[in-house]
């Protein structure tokens, strides 16, 4: 089922060009779903790899304070 301007269709109300539409639509949305999840996994290694660093340059600071 599709809703389109507040009206709910069956997929057998639809011509055969606006099922491809209504397939391709979702395949893009899932596509997208798992492209924001992948950027979310991005960041998370971004800063883990930040975080690293920092920690990596930690004792040379200390020790330059001393």
């Amino acid at each position: 089922m599709i809703t389109i301007d507040e009206v709910t269709y069956t997929e057998d109300d639809l011509n055969e060009v606006a099922q491809i539409h209504v397939k391709r639509i979702n395949d893009l949305r899932e596509e997208s779903a798992q492209l924001g999840m992948m950027l979310e996994e991005k960041n998370v290694l971004i800063s883990a790899y930040a975080n690293a660093i920092r920690e990596s340059v930690k004792p040379v600071e200390e020790a330059e304070e001393a």
